[in-house]
């Protein structure tokens, strides 16, 4: 790390309110109802806030039925297909939803326009559970999942006069107007959601790594390899012809990342909590470098919490 000068720390970065709201569901529900508590799937993809929950006795499971009856159950950030409900339901599950309200939209989307007799190609990840989540709201037969160009080009709808896209929101537009541009010429009737629905927080953080990748050699992206959008940041870095690593914490640094080095981007995904990135600040602190901040875009989105 002798040739490290300078580090910058762009913003926007870290938690977005969707993630925020989230653990603060699961923080105002323990203090209301005592641990333990389960929480369907992971609330938000990042092994420490995971790790850090479970020490307050925090159960994530995957599977509904392994829910005892009568407990309380929160349901993730990342939306549920409507089965799930209704397994909660009958199990007299205390539901909690923590559904991300960006996610939620797009669930209201795909069941109003299969309602008026749409076609729709959803564009997403074939197992996150957002997609999943997406996918269960329509019959297989008015909808059709999308992750390639080349997948786009085989799709033959049922029909053509109605058809609309719609994506999964830790998508960039960068990651779908590919595929959106073809579909639009090669089904002139295609329409989008009024609203686009590519979350703000995930083009917000790609467009601030974009500009950070033109003024460092590497880029040190905080978050987990099982978040959507930390994994995309990685991405968005090297298509910009810059190095980028994906790292959980500052064990995973390693210095012969750094040996020529004079610049080093630091960002974070929507799910990584603040003390992991004050932590690998920290790490550099005493390095004699230059710590500066990039604010690309400033944020201050937040939304209301369900009743707990």
């Amino acid at each position: 790390m002798k040739k490290l000068k300078k580090i910058y720390l762009v913003s926007p970065r870290g938690f977005c309110a969707g993630v925020k709201r989230a653990v603060e569901v699961v923080n105002l529900v323990l203090q209301k109802h005592g641990a333990p508590i389960y929480v369907r799937h992971q609330i938000v993809h990042n092994r420490h806030v995971i790790s850090d929950f479970e020490k307050r006795r925090v159960i994530f499971v995957e599977d509904i039925n392994d829910i005892p009856d009568g407990s309380v159950v929160i349901f993730s950030a990342h939306g549920s297909s409507p089965n799930i409900y209704q397994i909660a339901k009958s199990k007299k599950l205390k539901i909690i939803d923590a559904v991300c309200p960006l996610v939620s939209k797009v669930h209201i989307e795909a069941k109003r326009y299969n309602q008026q007799g749409y076609f729709i190609f959803y564009i997403g990840h074939k197992n996150h559970p957002e997609t999943i989540g997406v996918l269960g709201e329509v019959s297989d037969k008015s909808i059709v999942l999308i992750e390639t160009l080349n997948e786009a080009k085989k799709i033959i709808p049922p029909q053509t006069d109605k058809l609309i896209v719609l994506t999964q929101t830790t998508l960039s537009f960068d990651d779908t107007k590919e595929i959106i541009n073809y579909l639009k010429k090669k089904f002139l009737k295609l329409i989008q959601p009024p609203a686009f629905d590519i979350c703000y927080a995930t083009q917000n953080r790609q467009n601030a790594v974009k500009a950070l990748a033109k003024k460092v050699d590497l880029v040190l992206v905080i978050g987990s390899k099982e978040s959507s959008n930390s994994n995309r940041l990685k991405e968005v870095v090297e298509k910009s012809g810059k190095h980028a690593y994906l790292i959980n914490d500052k064990s995973e640094i390693k210095s012969s990342w750094l040996e020529n080095v004079e610049n080093l981007g630091i960002t974070a995904g929507a799910s990584a909590p603040k003390y992991l990135i004050d932590e690998i600040i920290g790490y550099f602190s005493n390095k004699k470098v230059i710590i500066k901040e990039l604010v690309v875009v400033k944020e201050n989105t937040s939304f209301f919490l369900p009743i707990i």
